[in-house]
């Protein structure tokens, strides 16, 4: 590592005066102060270090300043701790039991925009009954015009199955 260069002998006097007395080293080194920065810079920066040493604190002090401090304070502070847990336990609830709520009743009042309905699978028909008063139209098969048939239609149509007698099987 190298050695910084030597100062010359004007800023040496300068610093050794300044070293004595920093707020009024002499003449001759106010003048050397006006006209060399380092030097100034140098004065200012002594001028500014504090005249007192570091307090010394004893061994573990710190390590036990947080209990200390927490034995003093009240133990109002715990109660208030706990209501106010308490406090927002109830309103989370509250918003909880008002939203579920809100949500079943919901539920429960919605009409669904469009219901899903399963085809109706077709029964098998006897065609060879003759059915005259049926609704049927012409030249479609007995099966799709069934599933085309609404409530009334269909009730009639059951009432009317139900009126013929079953044909007998040979």
């Amino acid at each position: 590592m190298t050695q910084p260069p030597p100062l010359p002998e004007s800023c040496s006097r300068t610093m050794a005066a300044t070293l004595v007395d920093p707020l009024g080293p002499g003449a001759e080194a106010e003048a050397h102060l006006r006209t060399c920065p380092a030097c100034s810079e140098a004065r200012v920066a002594y001028l500014a270090q504090e005249d007192f040493p570091l307090a010394l604190a004893p061994a573990g002090y710190f390590d036990r300043l947080p209990d200390r401090v927490l034995r003093k304070l009240p133990v109002r502070l715990a109660l208030h701790h706990r209501v106010r847990s308490f406090t927002w336990a109830a309103a989370a609830a509250l918003f909880l039991a008002v939203g579920a709520g809100a949500f079943w009743v919901g539920r429960a009042n919605r009409t669904p925009f469009v219901e899903a309905t399963l085809p109706r699978q077709p029964e098998l028909i006897e065609t060879s009954v003759p059915l005259p008063d049926t609704p049927f139209h012409d030249r479609e098969e007995d099966a799709a015009q069934i599933q085309t048939f609404t409530s009334e239609e269909m009730q009639a149509f059951l009432k009317h199955l139900e009126a013929t007698p079953a044909p007998v099987a040979r």
